[in-house]
């Protein structure tokens, strides 16, 4: 058999040269795909083939098992550099690595007798940052192969339809060796004329019964998962309540517009180049200080978009990409050090007639412990937030203004000049009148822990925990992180 198995190498390996058909097409569609194979040797051997007979200009890497994680994912990296790539892999990449910024196909070479398998392998590039607006899944199998058309029938096609059904998937209910026992019963079933005729007498209701029996496993299992379903269904959440945590979750975090103000106007103000066109940007780094490209670890040219779908060979800015960090990070770090330079500043004035009254906005970091409570145990984290307050007039008389017309003034422009004596004048004045504030600030933080600790208990009670109990507390005094004021420009307001 193994003689046998030999001889069919390279040309004689009708799988194998149908794959490579599939694969070019791939690629010449603009798609670079992932090829998951279920055994090392037979992702080798495929890598391997698909270097000789794909275009020169075709990067082929297989990784698998036989390599250390650190490694995997060194060579994933430096594939993604090439243009047009190809990816061989055992099931040892359809977890833990996410290739959606890289790949946008995947084709299952061998079908896995786990049908969640192809799920997870799927899932590493149909997942959220996946670049590409389409994104292609090949199953392929033989019509002359019946171990492939069993695994098709007994496992893929029944696990898809209690998918569709269901909403979410039921893995098999057996282990690996009943599995494979079904499939291989289900392949006798369908060839009688060279199966059965090998059995003894009686034999072939023991067959149908060991493949009824697995198949009635399996939809006991999906019966006790709509049970489960059931049970667990939030109910009794509303609606609105949901809406109002997601509101506050997104509230928190920045949105691509964001990301995108902010990088961009870090960029011009660092004397580096942004022009823009049809949604991509292209930055030149080139007249930014050293330090600074040093710290982004950027190519001195390079293109970026903050919305998916991103073009092939352009970056995907999002929040947490290594070069938003580390601008923010920078900006950070250098506005806290008072030897260094930075475009941003701790305190500053400005003259603007977005505002008819004396200004001011404080820059805020609370701090929080929160403590929680099961049966005998204690435990406690720290949670820390950074918000803005603002109010009018002076500090001595200060009327708060509310949150949204705290934001909008991140937002406010300049409209005249304000002279340094004069910018230090009015920062001074709420610097020493700091204690007229300290009553809002504290209570400000005494209203946040509250509403922190109304939200554990929101997700408690919707999760039916019992026995848990929730403590938080506000480490006080607060941090001002920030002091800006706005000064009324009446002049313009005027001539207006």
């Amino acid at each position: 058999m193994a003689r046998q198995a030999e001889s069919l190498e390279g040309d004689k390996d009708r799988k194998l040269t149908k794959i490579v058909d599939f694969v070019d097409e791939y690629l010449r569609d603009g798609f670079s795909p992932i090829v998951f194979c279920r055994f090392i040797p037979t992702a080798e051997y495929v890598a391997e083939e698909l270097r000789k007979r794909l275009p020169d200009d075709v990067e082929v890497t297989c990784v698998t098992g036989a390599l250390p994680h650190a490694l995997r994912e060194e060579k994933v990296n430096d594939l993604a550099n090439f243009k047009r790539r190809v990816l061989v892999a055992t099931d040892c990449l359809s977890e833990g690595l996410n290739l959606q910024e890289s790949f946008n196909a995947v084709i299952h070479y061998d079908l896995s007798w786990n049908p969640t398998r192809h799920e997870q392998r799927d899932g590493r590039v149909d997942r959220f940052g996946q670049k590409s607006p389409e994104v292609r899944i090949l199953t392929y199998y033989g019509l002359d192969n019946q171990i492939d058309g069993i695994v098709l029938d007994v496992l893929l096609r029944k696990h898809e339809t209690i998918r569709n059904s269901l909403g979410i998937s039921v893995p098999v209910p057996l282990n690996a060796e009943a599995v494979e026992e079904a499939i291989i019963e289900g392949l006798r079933l369908r060839r009688p004329d060279q199966a059965i005729q090998l059995m003894l007498p009686g034999m072939e209701d023991q067959v149908y019964l060991a493949r009824t029996a697995f198949d009635a496993l399996w939809e006991k299992s999906l019966e006790r998962e709509k049970r489960s379903r059931t049970m667990f269904a939030q109910d009794t959440l509303k609606p609105d309540e949901v809406l109002s945590a997601l509101d506050e979750a997104q509230g928190s975090i920045m949105t691509p517009a964001d990301v995108r103000r902010f990088f961009i106007s870090a960029v011009n103000s660092y004397g580096g180049a942004v022009q823009s066109q049809n949604g991509v940007v292209t930055f030149n780094l080139k007249e930014m200080p050293r330090d600074l490209r040093d710290a982004l670890a950027a190519p001195e040219t390079f293109q970026a978009a903050f919305d998916l779908p991103v073009p092939e060979e352009v970056k995907w800015l999002k929040r947490t990409h290594p070069f938003v960090e580390s601008m923010a990070s920078h900006i950070f770090e250098s506005a806290l050090d008072p030897y260094g330079e930075t475009v941003a500043r701790r305190v500053g004035a400005m003259m603007t007639d977005a505002v008819s009254k004396l200004t001011t906005l404080l820059l805020v970091r609370y701090r929080y412990d929160i403590t929680t409570y099961i049966s005998n145990k204690e435990s406690s984290q720290l949670a820390e937030e950074s918000i803005t307050l603002a109010y009018e007039g002076l500090s001595d008389g200060p009327v708060w203004l509310d949150e949204a017309q705290a934001q909008k003034l991140l937002d406010v422009e300049p409209t005249g000049n304000v002279y340094r004596e004069q910018a230090l004048h009015f920062v001074k004045q709420v610097v020493a009148g700091y204690k007229g504030l300290m009553k809002h600030v504290e209570e400000t933080a005494s209203q946040r822990a509250e509403s922190l600790l109304t939200a554990h208990r929101r997700v408690r009670s919707a999760a039916r925990m019992k026995g848990v109990r929730y403590k938080v507390e506000p480490r006080l005094p607060a941090d001002i992180l920030g002091i800006y004021v706005y000064l009324p420009d009446n002049r313009r307001r005027k001539n207006e």
